[in-house]
């Protein structure tokens, strides 16, 4: 979690978290970075992310901000994305299917 902030009340959070003061380079990919470099700096991020004491905030605000880029609650972007396609709502159901049989067309198709 990156310090960018100003202080807020509802930002008091981030003043607690393990990575206050540390490198925010551990955190985000520099231009290019890829395979093991970069699965190893992200797995040290992420080591210091695991005992962190407001976790669950940051990641909570990674999600709800939809943070772009970097780790964020022990989340990689890959990650971020996977939940939020996970947790994204079901597209609702249609009212009505007109089908494409012409023989069902009256059966199927609502009265206007």
């Amino acid at each position: 979690m990156p310090d960018q902030f100003h202080h807020s009340p509802a930002r008091d959070w981030q003043h607690r978290a393990s990575c206050r003061g540390t490198d925010t380079d551990m955190f985000f990919s520099p231009d290019g970075e890829r395979g093991n470099v970069r699965a190893r700096r992200e797995r040290a991020a992420k080591q210091l992310c695991q005992d962190c004491p407001v976790l669950d905030n940051c990641r909570a605000h990674a999600l709800t901000a939809t943070e772009a880029y970097g780790i964020w609650g022990g989340m990689s972007e890959t990650e971020r994305a996977r939940h939020a396609r996970r947790t994204r709502l079901p597209a609702r159901p249609r009212e009505h299917v007109v089908s494409t049989d012409p023989l069902t067309w009256r059966i199927r198709t609502p009265r206007a």
